[in-house]
């Protein structure tokens, strides 16, 4: 399971959702899909379309970074449609550095004094987003974009721990 924090900047408010990591659903697992074969072609970090939607020029900015957390932004039309980071609890520190980033430039000056109680966030695996007013409809297809990068990239980043955690421990075994 993982969730999803989506901060409305406008309102003030939250919502909070959780969802399979696995996607039930054959519309989700086939975004996903695309998602995967997307991300396997790029760098830590790009900004461009996405040229798996078609009649669409929805572009996203990414950023990995080491210790399983990473951000990421859609765009449409020259407007920020969403931004937000990707926390797996992997690693506490990578999780920390990027919501402190967020925060910094984005989250406060955007949020004000309300900042630290939008913000806040406990659940892990996390995708935490600011959903920008701007374009409203065009926030279903965003809200399901940055669903299925989670799933993709939440799977990916718990399967190589479970594979980094399983060879340390059996490093120190003797035959």
């Amino acid at each position: 399971m993982f969730y999803v924090r989506t901060i409305h900047p406008a309102e003030k408010r939250v919502e909070v959702a959780g969802y399979d990591l696995q996607p039930t659903l054959e519309q989700g697992e086939a975004v996903c899909t695309l998602f995967g074969d997307f991300l396997a072609e790029r760098p830590a970090e790009f900004r461009e379309r996405l040229p798996f939607l078609n009649n669409s020029d929805i572009e996203m900015q990414w950023a990995a970074a080491s210790g399983g957390a990473a951000f990421a932004a859609f765009f449409g039309g020259g407007e920020t449609l969403s931004m937000g980071v990707l926390l797996t609890g992997v690693n506490e520190e990578s999780d920390s550095l990027m919501l402190g980033a967020l925060r910094e430039h984005a989250a406060g000056p955007m949020l004000g004094e309300d900042a630290e109680r939008l913000l806040e966030s406990p659940e892990r695996p996390l995708l935490l987003q600011m959903q920008m007013p701007g374009q409203p409809e065009r926030l279903p297809a965003v809200q399901l974009l940055s669903t299925a990068l989670a799933s993709v990239y939440f799977r990916a980043i718990l399967a190589l721990d479970a594979e980094h955690r399983a060879a340390s421990s059996g490093a120190g075994a003797v035959n």
